[in-house]
């Protein structure tokens, strides 16, 4: 199998979603409903304190790959209470 052809098969980007309104953070930290528009961030993690440091409800985390049958979401639960 050629190397290069899995690398781009697994290439992910990953986007915060809000589950309500299916509208994506920007890179100005403001809504959009244009997927080619939304911030691409470099880890889950950084997503996923982007929710958390911001307080955002209602909001999924995008995994996208080239290949569309292996993308994946992941709900934001804060389970720190309060």
């Amino acid at each position: 199998m050629n190397c290069c052809l899995i690398a781009a098969d697994t290439f992910m980007n990953i986007l915060l979603q809000n589950k309500k309104t299916q509208t994506y953070v920007t890179d100005l930290s403001t809504w959009t409903m244009q997927r080619e528009k939304a911030h691409l961030f470099e880890t889950g993690i950084e997503a996923l304190f982007f929710c958390f440091n911001r307080n955002l409800k209602n909001m999924q985390i995008l995994g996208e790959f080239v290949n569309p049958r292996i993308n994946f979401t992941i709900p934001v639960t804060d389970l720190r209470g309060g």
